[in-house]
């Protein structure tokens, strides 16, 4: 049963007490929030920014940008650091699933990490795809992941204006063969000769019914006004750009 007993708050502003900083940071390496190792005190720059990440996680957003940095005795963030399903920080660079598959042209450190929920509904995901597209798409390539979220979360160098807590993920889109594991910025002639529609169809029907996302932006207007799966967003015509919402919390061990 996964738990997390504190006696006073811990982080910004806080009570601070010693016991209490030791078991939240212990918690969050259980979990895999490694930049607070070396946190002592609760009052470290590392250990506010991984609690405001937490707490941007679980109001959904896209950037660090929620919360005060502060644990409340008993509070949602205590609750949830102390979940059941507590967002778990995990790589997905160079990995993979039933229907799924993360490639390898980008940073590791710059795209490479997400949130165990999001891994979660790949590996849903994934496979539902790989069910459906079994019988009605031929030569099926895998949902193709691309970046999530740099290692240590927060900023993305890469010009990315969210992306930064790990339930963002960009999909590339599926190609004909024989291009299927290759990498094209789809543009002009080379999007209709290359772009293979049916299989995207099936990936964004399983994305949008398994993956509980708050948006699944792309550009192509089939997919906009005919199909009802995407949504226009600007730089979005060459893959897809999925957010996740955080799941019903399921309660640990908190009093």
């Amino acid at each position: 049963m996964a738990k997390l007993i504190l006696s006073g708050s811990v982080g910004a502003n806080a009570n601070n007490n010693p016991a209490d900083v030791v078991s939240v940071r212990d918690r969050l390496l259980e979990l895999g929030y490694e930049r607070v190792a070396h946190c002592k005190t609760g009052k470290e720059s590392d250990m506010i920014l991984t609690i405001k990440l937490i707490q941007s996680m679980i109001k959904g957003s896209g950037k660090i940008d929620k919360g005060d940095g502060k644990i409340s005795l008993h509070g949602e963030t205590h609750r949830w650091l102390a979940a059941q399903n507590a967002p778990k920080w995990v790589r997905i660079w160079g990995g993979g699933g039933l229907g799924w598959s993360s490639t390898k042209d980008y940073a590791e450190s710059n795209g490479g990490w997400a949130t165990s929920w999001l891994l979660e509904r790949l590996n849903t995901a994934g496979a539902m795809y790989r069910a459906a597209a079994l019988f009605t798409v031929n030569d099926a390539p895998p949902l193709w992941v691309r970046e999530c979220s740099p290692q240590k979360a927060g900023k993305n160098p890469s010009g990315h204006k969210s992306h930064e807590t790990g339930l963002d993920v960009d999909i590339r889109l599926p190609l004909l063969p024989p291009h299927t594991n290759e990498w094209f910025q789809l543009r002009a002639h080379n999007y209709t000769k290359l772009f293979h529609f049916e299989a995207a169809k099936v990936q964004c029907q399983m994305i949008k019914k398994h993956m509980d996302t708050k948006y699944i932006f792309f550009n192509d207007p089939r997919f906009i006004k005919d199909l009802k799966l995407t949504t226009h967003e600007a730089n979005h015509s060459e893959h897809y750009h999925i957010r996740i919402r955080p799941p019903v919390r399921i309660d640990g061990v908190y009093m």
